[in-house]
């Protein structure tokens, strides 16, 4: 085992699985029309009896209706924004959560999983041999995230990349138009508890990649132009936006962030929009949900 998962990773050993609780969401970027058959029938091979549970536009209360069901563990079939709906639903002493890969970027679940993230892999893995995994978050406010934040007017853009995402042109036209994407600039400024210093149009705040290492991954840019800044814009609705030109990076454990020029910031926490005032603190929080894991012991 390498030295990431050594201290990550620990075998459990205080839970048996017997019994299974399944949330789905049929609205994840890559979970199949026939996702409930298709895990039924693996639990119905491996001779585990499953409680499901559909997500229809309320996830909370999805993972709720299922937590009433006294299962093991509780599997989670989604995207990003899926699983971390059910992490923060769920308690310390609430059964662990099994991600499925049901999203479109699936980034928590390449973090928990590895670079094999195949569904049924993944769940065939893991009921053979349970292994629970301590992950991180970053919390502003009283929202928490697992995978990142994006600050700023570009997170308005969310909305037609989904639709380029599921084909559909013209609703990205649409929605690319509604975002007000031309007016994309919002000026802030991030302090970070390393001493960085950085103006910036838009700021990303990810969870560390690293498990060895766990803190913030803090990508800011501030192109020169509004050109520019659309440039980068449409790169982000076609690909990874921190991929995108100009974008400086740093590592932080504490970001404050301020608006400039408006009275609250423009965000999106794994995926979800919320508006966040003027100044706002994300901050670390190292051990924050546990999940089970098909890393291996």
């Amino acid at each position: 085992m390498s030295h990431i998962q050594d201290t990550q990773i620990r075998t459990a050993t205080v839970r048996s699985i017997s019994r299974v609780g399944v949330v789905i969401n049929p609205n994840g970027g890559s979970v199949p029309a026939d996702g409930r058959d298709t895990i039924d029938a693996i639990l119905a091979e491996m001779g585990v009896p499953a409680h499901f549970e559909i997500v229809d536009h309320d996830c909370e209360a999805a993972c709720q209706r299922v937590l009433e069901q006294d299962a093991d563990i509780i599997i989670v079939w989604g995207g990003d924004g899926t699983v971390a709906c059910a992490l923060n639903t769920l308690g310390p002493d609430d059964p662990p959560v099994l991600p499925l890969p049901g999203g479109t970027m699936n980034m928590l679940h390449k973090f928990v999983h590895g670079a094999d993230i195949d569904p049924g892999t993944c769940l065939r893995t893991v009921l053979e041999n349970p292994v629970e995994m301590d992950i991180a978050a970053g919390e502003v406010l009283e929202h928490r995230f697992y995978v990142g934040a994006l600050l700023g007017g570009l997170t308005r853009l969310a909305a037609p990349r989904e639709a380029l995402r599921n084909a559909d042109l013209l609703q990205a036209v649409t929605e690319f138009g509604e975002a007000g994407a031309f007016g994309l600039d919002t000026p802030m400024r991030c302090l970070s508890d390393t001493g960085a210093r950085q103006d910036a149009q838009a700021l990303g705040i990810f969870l560390s990649e690293d498990p060895a290492r766990p803190g913030f991954d803090v990508l800011a840019t501030a192109p020169e132009s509004l050109l520019d800044l659309a440039y980068t814009g449409l790169t982000g609705l076609l690909a990874d936006w921190r991929n995108a030109w100009g974008v400086e990076r740093g590592f932080a454990a504490r970001v404050d962030v301020e608006a400039l020029e408006s009275s609250g910031i423009e965000a999106t926490l794994d995926g979800e929009p919320v508006t966040l005032p003027r100044h706002a603190r994300f901050t670390l929080v190292r051990k924050a949900a546990r999940v089970l894991t098909a890393r291996g012991a």
